[in-house]
Order: C-alpha cells, then sequence, then structure tokens
C-alpha cells in the first residue's frame, strides 16, 4: 500500500480522535488533527497531504468551505464530514467539488470506500 498522508479538519476533538484512529487502522498516515481554518491551509501549503477530511464547521474566522475554497488550487481531494443541514451550505461546500460530502454521525464504512476511491483516483490522475 502507498503510504498516504491524510489530514483531518475537525473542531470536535472526541470525534476527530475516533476518526484518526480508525484512519490508521485502516493503514493510512494520520497528521495531526487541525481545528481551525487558517491552520488548515497553512499545513495543507506545508505538508500538501493525499487527502483532506475536513468538517464544514471548524473554529476560526473561516468555516470548512471557505478554508476549501483557498486551498483549491493544490489539487488535494477532500471530504467533508458534517453535522449541518442546512441545504445553502451543502451547496456551498458542493461547488469547492469535494470527493465527496458526509452527513454525522458517519458510516465509517462508507468513509473508507470514499477515502479508498479518492485515493484510488488520485493516482490514476497522476499517471495518466
Amino acid at each position: 500500500m502507498v503510504d498516504f498522508k491524510i489530514m483531518v479538519v475537525e473542531d470536535n476533538l472526541i470525534f476527530a480522535l475516533d476518526l484518526q484512529s480508525k484512519m490508521e487502522s485502516w493503514g493510512y498516515n494520520v497528521g495531526p488533527v487541525i481545528s481551525s481554518g487558517e491552520e488548515a491551509i497553512e499545513e495543507s501549503f506545508l505538508e500538501k497531504p493525499d487527502l483532506i477530511i475536513m468538517d464544514i464547521g471548524v473554529k476560526g474566522e473561516l468555516n470548512g468551505v471557505e478554508t476549501a475554497r483557498k486551498i483549491m488550487n493544490l489539487h488535494i481531494p477532500l471530504i467533508y464530514v458534517t453535522g449541518q443541514g442546512d441545504e445553502a451550505i451543502i451547496t456551498e461546500a458542493a461547488k469547492t467539488v469535494p470527493y465527496a460530502i458526509l452527513k454525522k454521525p458517519v458510516d465509517y464504512e462508507v468513509l473508507k470506500h470514499k477515502i479508498r476511491s479518492a485515493l484510488e483516483l488520485k493516482i490514476r490522475q497522476k499517471t495518466g
């Protein structure tokens, strides 16, 4: 398995640590959990993860959608996991072209499949 690096942007620490533990058990390299949009932008440019899993409602002045807009040019696949039910924010999130938008509580088997699919697509795009 290729050593993929996944960044988690989530301000609910309990959920974030559970998510991190699950992904590590699936064999992924998960960096430290990031809780704010501003820090996520900085880390995305520095670390260039292979995938970002981000909540729409994160700490700081930027929400997850605004954060995604700032890093779109890095072409990092993004999966939103969110408790947001507001259709307007979901519509805005979709405009950032995420690989998936999953509602909380997250079905981990669905997430596992979405992660694998997003990373396989990334590999295919790199190899032409």
